[in-house]
This record gives C-alpha cells, structure tokens and sequence, in this order.
C-alpha cells in the first residue's frame, strides 16, 4: 500500500512525497533518510496513477529533498496512521528525516491539488506505470492541501475576493485576499483548527494550523483569481501600477505604495457577515446493484440516491448523515453538543440550499428528512448544474470521482498502410499521400465500442450508463448522429495519411459534429502518434554518415535524427534552433546521410541572396559528395536533374517560379525560412507551389511578430496538415495572443511538437558549448545640437496629431520615431547635408571610446546600424578616429563582394572593426572572429537584435561575448528599451512588430514617451 502526501513549504512551493508499507517492513534506515519514502521517481509513478492531469504534471517538477520532522520510535521513524502497518504513541519524539520528493511551484501546485481534490475517494487500487497494482490512499496532509486550494478555487470563480497591498520580503505587492461569506468563513474556521499535524513538520518552518492555513489560503485563492480574471480584461492603459498588478504574473509593484491606500483597501477587506453554525453537505450515491453483479457489463443506472450530510462547521471531522439528527444515538447528541437547535439550523440551510435545488422541496415536506431519490435524467442534472451551483454557495458537494474524469463519446480512427500493387515499400517508409485502409468506430474515450456494446448503448438511448465498469454520460442526439455517420462511411474505406494525421494533431477534432477521442495506426504513422519515433532505425541519435566530413555534436545528431525520422515518414520538419547552432551542417548531414543510403534526385534549397555563396562553400566543405548545382546570376542555367543540391535564392525563386515548379524535387528546403512569414507575398507563394517530397524549414525565430508567421512556416512544411490560416487564428493566435490563454498555448505546442524541432543556447547541454555572453546598456548624452533638434521633432509631430486620425496619425508617428532615432544617432543622418560628424554626436563620440577600449584589449568588434546610408556617413569618420580600416557591409553591395568583406575579417590578420547594416548583415553569417557586438541604435524588436549579436556568438567562437547596446537617456530610446527589457519574454509577441505598436499610444502616452528629460543632455 501507498500513501501520498503534501507540504506546502515556506518558500511557497508544494512538496509531494509517499510512503509505502512495503518497504517499511523491509527496508533498512540509511543515515538520515526516511526508510519508507518512495524516490521521487516513484512518487511521481503514483501521481500518473491517478490520472493524466497528475501525471502531466508529475513531469513538471523539481527532484527534490524535503527535511521533515516526524514521529520517531528509538532511531526509525513511525509510519503514518494511514499506512496499516501498526503504529504507537508511547515513548515518540519528533525528528528530521531527509525525504525525497517532487516540488511543484505554484501554478503547478495549485494545478495538482484540483486534480487530486476527491473527498469521495479515501483510497483505491491503482494501476501504476510497470504494470503492478497497488492500493494507494491520501495522507491526512494532502487531503488537507486539497481541501485548502477547493475552497480557495471556489471563491476566486464567485468573485468572493478583494484586493490588498502587503509588504513581502522582496517588497510591496497587490494580491487578491479572501472575502469569505458566512459559509466560506465557516469552511475556513474548520479548515484552520483541523489543519494536521504532518502538515507542519517541516523543518525550521513549524506554524500553527491557523497560520498555516491563512499563508496557504491567501497564496491559491490570489493565484486562482489571476488565473480566472487571465488578460482579456486588461486595466486602462495609464492606471495605477498596483491596478495592473492585480492582473501581472506575479503582483510586484515598482515602488511601495501611499500609506493611505493601503489602509483604504485594508478597511474595505475587514468587512464581514453573519456566521452559521450548520454546514451541510449532499452526496450522490451510484445506483445499488450496478457496480458489484457484472462490470464488465452495460447497464442502464435507474435509482441514483442524493442524501444530506451535516456537522458544525467548527468541527470538520462531523459530518453526519441526516437520518442520525432525527436518532437518539451519539450523533445527535454531539450534533446537540455544537449547534443550538440543530435541527432548525438544518432545515433553515435545507431551505436556502432549495432555492438552488427545487427538487429538495419535496425532502423538506417530510416530517425528518434525509434526502431524496434521483431518476437518471435528475442524477445528470444534478451533476451537470445543480452540484457547482450548491458548491458556489458554500455547501459540501461530494460527488462520485469518476465525474470528474469520465470519458467523452465519439469517433476512433483505425488505419493501417493499404497494399499498394504493383510496387515494393520499405517498412520504415511512409507518405502522408498515400492510401491507408481506414475504419471507424464508435468510442468511448480512448476505447472502440464493439458491435454488442453499441447497440446497447442505442437500447439506453441517453444518460448515465455504465460501460466496462465505469459510467459515462450519453447522448442520444449525438449516438444517433455517430451511427448515421458510421452507416454512410463503411462504403468509404480509405484515408490518405495527411487526413490522418490533421484527425490526431488537433484535440478538438470533429467529424459530421462528432468529437474524434482517438486515432490508431500501425507502423510508423503510428509510432509517430504515439510519440515513439525512437522506434525507427537510428532515430534517437544518428552519427555523422559516410561523405560527411565534420563532427556533430551530439545535439546535431539529435537534430539530424529526428529530420531523417520525419523525412522517412514523407513529412516536413521545422528546424528552429537558436541562431548559430548549427541549423546549416545538420541539413547536410541529412543530405549526405540520403545520399549514403541511394536517394537521388535534385534538392533545391532557397536562401537569402548573401547566404548562397555561404551554402556552396560549407556543402563543399562538410558533404564534398553531394554534386551542387549554383542556381543564381545573370548566366545561370535551367536546373541540372542530375545534382545532388541546387541552391538559389528567394528572389531568383520567385523570377524563375515557373522553371522551378517544372521540376520535381526530391526535397525542398527553405533557409532562414522567416523571409517568406507573409504568406500572400509573391515568393512565398512561389516556395508552396513547388513539386516536391519532404520539406523542411530552417528558421531561428519562427515567430517574430505574430503566430500567423508559424502557421505559414508549418504549412509550408506540411501543407493542410495544421489547418486554415482562418482556423488556425480562431482557435489559436486569437486566444493567445489577445487573452494569453495558457491552454490554447499548450494545445499548440503539443500540436506543433512532433514537427517543429527547438533548441535554445540557455538550453543546459548547449549553454556548456557556447562562450559566456555579457550584456550591457550603454547610456549616452545629447549635445545640445542634438537636443534642439529631438525637441523641435517631438514639438512637430505633437502639433499635428490635433488634427489627423487612422492611416494618417500612424503615419506621423512612425516617421517622427525615425526622425528621433536619427537624431539620437547624429544631426548629421536627419539633416542629410553631407556635414562633418565630429563633436557633434554623445553618441558617435562614446561608439569612438568603446572601439578604442576594445582595440586596445586586442578584442575585434562588429557595430550595427539599422540605417546604411548612416552607416556610409560613419565608416570614414571610424576609420580617421581610430587610424586603421573599418569594413562596411550593407545591402548594395554583390554577394561576391559581400564574401570577400567576410573573408578579409574573419582572417588572423583581417580588419579589427565590421561596420555591418542590420538588415544586410544580421542573419546568416559567420563571424567568430569578433568577440564585441555594438548595437548604435536599437532594432524594437528584441529577436532581431539578438539575431545579429549571434554572429559571433555562435558554435565556433571559443572567446566570451561582449554585447553593448547603445541608448541615449532621457530620450523615448531609453524608454522604449526599458519596457521591452522588462516584458522580454513577450516581446516577440507583443512588441516583435516593430515600431508599430507604438502608433496606437493616445496622444498623452506619446508625449510622455517622447518628451526629453533633463538629465537627456550634455551639462
């Protein structure tokens, strides 16, 4: 037997550890560690046991050791009293013992008590992960922690919470607090003194039931309503900062708040009502005889039984049955004890709970009543309507634990490869075009009906029926519409595997108005539904195959793997690892690696005009078998069938679209494959008509501005298989990008999981490969030249939005950013006038120190400028400043000239300084040989920038990182850098858009964006 417990720790995370009886008998005590506590392993075995939420998030926490003082019996310690292994209570002591556990933070936390809460479930047996059965029961502790977070749940989904300011060890913050009704301040009267022991045994953190139960309540029902209240709402632009932070992640505020405030808001939570003294509770029992004579059978539930508990609401451990008020057994007389007039206080809270319930009028015309009986049709009411509403009101509701998890009725897919005559497959080869022997079938949850088993449920027609052993909940609209559609298709055998795999990818599946619960499938199609591409030869790690000439890390033999398993499945992959990881040698080790096994036919691969020379020289470096064809410049000639590889750019792509889509490539892949995000641009249309096998993209930011850019990527990739552009927004981009829906976001990840492959430099395994990056922002001052012109621009554009609305005023204020950012750089970039740029810029003038620093360390630096005709203006003056030449990359210049610029400075002895244009020079190239990255003005978007700072930081560079960010203080460059620093994690998809965003401010919030601040300029 095993049992679970909780700990809520000081730090305000949950911790989750077992004991099992077993072991108890059997296991020796190993210094300070508990003798029967499961490993955290098999802790989190026991939480999958329970269900797929708890094992879902069993995968989320921490392996931890929790120190706990226990009861001890000489040097062992005594089990719990939930464990039938005997116990005592003479000659104990408290002592530490080291237990291993799982801990949860607090989203996570509060997520597992819901899933775990069951006060109808003491104990059961369970099947846990390696086959075995076991009975497992709930600790006095976390059935205490889920009492706790229910209570807590149910008064953030009424509203029955107000807002207050405390003071917390990290500062002030606004939380959400309890507002209890008398019903709730009941609970949490009963909650608090009958707090367990076990729940405070933590070490050096021992408090009171009371101000254990306060930290815990006030800490779920502050998360609860955040989560409830979530960002679809947000407060008025330009509120108080302690209103947004009732809505924020995390409730800190910038600055402690006014005295005066905090006492207001303290008042305004102090107020109360009138206390009860009765609680009662209702149960609804499952119809005798169903359960126990055959479960394996179909039955139809007739009588279903609701009867009435009640207790004190001071004394939690008193719960009754109504039938012992009316006795004169012990019950009663402690009910007698606790309550004056008990039997009042019953009827008067069986009157109001009637108010919800109609039915229950019928229980109070008896002379002693104590519940009532429930047909089917009123047992499915109850449960649907009737048991949240009682609950909302305060009362107990005790339901049967299978409500909570009962499976959905609907369609089970079955499919398996069709025969093709006339040709030989391999087994490990799929093609999401072909045919697949295809069967549907009515299911209950994950399980396909049999014959005998659907017609019952037709015979029952609707409600509650028990079906192999458990109960669901049936239809008869949706039954009858599941076997019309099953009586029309059985004339329809075969699906193509892209249908299959849209059916299994999108968890809201419907088909005819059907739920579609599972999809089966045999060989790899159905190793990749089950997520075990593992199963394929080689598809967990593949070394580097013959005619490959470089060395992967084990990493990129991950990533080479999992592109070889999808491309042998017939499906596309998105390769989006951070930039410098290596996107470029994993696609030529998958191409080698094709080659090696006999694949031919042409490869085309599409990349930005500066990239082809760069994938003609590493193809010939690291694949030198591969025959590689130049599709590019004026003399090119029509694709050769016979190479290996044929590299052209996006812009010969969409010129030569028709020669392209004449040829039928064996694959195509689409480098920085962000260029063609807008899907109704002419080459991104011209990339999807393309004849081809697998596709893959290599991208390392597949979102930069909005979710609509993934879903052109994914479609690319695997055209339909993720849906419309239409579907894809309502049921994603809008829910998250707009209301931040955490659900939305997890159904998409795992929709886009087993295509789209991510690894990040912070990721632990590739952080150790990588150099250190260090990043600063670098303050500089206005001359007052360029202080006059900043205030003459913001007076302008002020001016003007008096009179201009919608297209117009956007377009004002995206040119006057501009004209700001210009001057912040130099007077010389707005004024346009060819004038000397010494002494006139804080700016340029700091850029000279920072370079001089830098060469005098011996280090090699590249600067970014998003203005090249800036850029022109600046390489002369850095060149006569720092006596040695300054390279210039920008977008006019040929691609050989581009090479050769890389070239020059990537040698021993090459140039120290890179003058780079952002747009021409910040993706694709490799430049290691610099270890400082100087950003002269910001990019708004965070994924460009740290784009171009990954040309030097990236797999080759064996030196740390310097990266400097130059902003002008007291300026909106300032600003602006501050906000999107402090919301980085959401930058890409709320201020990716560039300046955009910016041109939606109301015309007070521009001005003081805008507006130069005293300390802006030079003293």
């Amino acid at each position: 037997m095993y049992v679970l417990h909780a700990q809520w720790r000081a730090d305000g995370r949950l911790g989750v550890w077992a004991e099992d009886a077993g072991a108890f008998r059997g296991r020796a005590v190993e210094g300070a560690r508990h003798p029967f506590a499961c490993a955290a392993d098999e802790v989190a075995g026991l939480l999958a046991a329970v269900g797929p939420g708890p094992a879902w998030l069993a995968e989320r926490g921490d392996e931890r050791w929790l120190t706990l003082r226990l009861p001890t019996l000489g040097s062992r310690p005594t089990p719990s009293p939930d464990l039938p292994v005997g116990s005592t209570a003479k000659g104990l002591e408290l002592r530490p013992w080291r237990i291993p556990a799982l801990l949860f933070d607090r989203p996570e936390a509060a997520q597992l008590l819901g899933e775990l809460f069951d006060p109808y479930w003491p104990g059961s047996t369970v099947e846990l992960p390696d086959g075995r059965t076991a009975e497992l029961a709930y600790g006095a502790s976390l059935r205490w922690l889920t009492g706790v977070h229910d209570l807590a749940w149910r008064l953030a989904g009424r509203g029955r919470v107000l807002p207050a300011l405390v003071a917390e060890p990290g500062g002030w913050a606004a939380r959400w607090r309890p507002a209890h009704d008398p019903a709730s301040r009941r609970e949490a009267r009963a909650l608090a003194v009958g707090c367990p022991p076990a729940a405070r045994a933590e070490d050096g953190h021992e408090p009171t039931g009371g101000a254990l139960f306060t930290a815990v309540l006030e800490a779920l029902t502050d998360h609860e309503t955040r989560v409830a209240l979530g960002p679809d709402a947000p407060a008025a632009a330009g509120g108080p900062d302690w209103v947004a932070a009732l809505r924020g992640p995390d409730g800190r505020l910038p600055a402690p708040p006014a005295p005066e405030l905090v006492a207001r808001l303290a008042a305004a939570a102090a107020g109360t009502g009138p206390d009860g003294s009765l609680r009662l509770a209702f149960r609804l029992a499952e119809p005798l005889g169903t359960a126990a004579d055959d479960p394996d059978a179909t039955v139809v539930a007739e009588t279903w039984r609701l009867d009435v508990l009640l207790g004190p609401v001071d004394r939690p451990s008193l719960l009754l049955p109504a039938a012992e008020l009316w006795s004169a057994g012990p019950g009663a007389a402690a009910l007698a004890r606790a309550v004056d007039d008990p039997a009042e206080a019953y009827l008067a809270e069986l009157d109001r709970a009637a108010r919800l319930f109609p039915e229950l009028r019928a229980a109070l015309h008896r002379t002693r009543p104590t519940g009532l009986d429930l047909d089917r049709a009123g047992a499915l009411a109850f449960l649907r309507d009737t048991a949240p509403a009682l609950a909302a009101a305060g009362h107990g509701v005790l339901l049967p634990a299978w409500w909570h998890r009962r499976p959905r009725l609907g369609l089970a897919a079955t499919a398996h490869a069709a025969p093709v005559p006339g040709s030989v497959r391999r087994a490990a080869q799929a093609d999401r075009d072909a045919l697949l022997d295809f069967r549907w079938q009515l299911a209950v949850g994950q399980q396909p009906l049999t014959q005998q088993e659907l017609d019952e449920l037709a015979a029952a027609q609707a409600g509650l029926v028990r079906f192999r052993g458990q109960w669901i909940e049936v239809d008869a609209a949706q039954l009858a519409a599941a076997l019309r559609f099953l009586a029309a298709r059985r004339d329809d055998p075969r699906l193509d595997a892209a249908a299959l795999l849209r059916l299994a990818a999108d968890d809201g599946a419907v088909v005819d108005g059907l739920p579609v619960t599972a999809v089966h499938a045999e060989g790899p199609l159905g190793d990749l539904l089950a997520g075990r591409l593992g199963r394929l030869p080689g598809a967990h790690r593949t070394p580097a195959p013959p005619g490959f000439t470089g060395t992967l890390r084990p990493y990129q033999e991950r990533g080479l793997a999992w592109l070889d398993a999808l491309g042998r499945l017939g499906l596309g992959a998105v390769l989006a690892d951070d930039m410098g990881l290596g996107k470029t040698v994993q696609t030529l080790a998958l191409l080698a690696l094709e080659h090696a096994r006999g694949a031919r036919g042409p490869v085309l691969l599409v990349c930005p005009t500066s990239l082809v020379g760069n994938w003609q020289r590493e193809a010939a470096r690291f694949a030198p078998r591969l025959r590689v064809q130049l599709h590019h410049g004026p003399g090119r000639t029509l694709p050769d069938p016979a190479a290996d590889l044929v590299v052209t750019s996006y812009g010969v792509l969409q010129r030569d679209a028709a020669a392209l889509r004449a040829v039928s490539w064996r694959r195509v892949v689409a480098d920085e494959a962000q260029h063609v995000k807008n899907r109704a641009a002419r080459q991104s249309r011209a990339l999807r008509a393309l004849r081809s096998g697998p596709r893959i993209a290599l991208t390392g930011t597949p979102v930069e501005n909005r979710l609509a850019e993934l879903h052109t990527v994914l479609d690319f990739t695997n055209p339909g298989l993720f849906g419309t552009p239409e579907s894809f927004r309502e049921h994603y981009a809008v829910p998250i990008e707009q209301a931040g829906n955490r659900e939305a976001a997890a159904r998409l990840q795992r929709l886009t999981a087993p295509f789209l492959l991510r690894r990040r430099k912070d990721d632990p395994e590739i952080g150790r490969q990588l150099p250190a990056k260090q990043e600063f922002t670098v303050r500089c001052t206005l001359t007052p030249e360029q202080a006059g012109l900043y205030q003459a621009v913001v007076a302008d554009l002020l001016d003007r939005l008096g009179g201009i609305r919608g297209v117009e005023r956007k377009g004002a204020v995206l040119a006057a950013l501009g004209r700001l950012k210009q001057v912040c750089n130099h007077p010389a970039q707005l004024l346009h006038d060819n004038s000397p740029l010494g002494g006139r810029s804080g700016k340029v003038e700091r850029l000279v120190e920072l370079l001089r620093e830098a060469l005098a360390e011996g280090d090699r630096v590249l600067v970014f400028t998003q203005y090249a005709e800036f850029g022109a203006l600046l390489q002369p003056h850095l060149r006569r400043r720092l006596g040695e030449p300054v390279l210039y990359l920008h977008g006019a210049l040929a691609a050989p000239r581009r090479q050769e610029l890389v070239d020059r400075f990537q040698s021993p002895d090459g140039p120290r300084v890179f003058l780079l244009s952002l747009k021409a020079g910040g993706t694709g190239l490799n430049l290691t040989a610099a270890n400082q990255v100087v950003h002269l003005d910001r990019w708004w978007n965070p994924a460009t920038e740290d784009q171009a700072t990954d040309r030097a930081h990236r797999i080759g560079q064996r030196r740390a990182v310097q990266v400097r960010k130059l902003v002008c203080t007291g300026t909106v460059e300032e600003r602006i850098a501050e906000l999107i620093d402090s919301k980085r994690e959401l930058a890409e998809a709320v201020v990716g858009s560039g300046e955009h965003w910016l041109t939606e401010l109301r015309t007070e919030q521009l001005r003081e964006l805008l507006t130069l601040s005293a300390e802006a300029t030079e003293v």
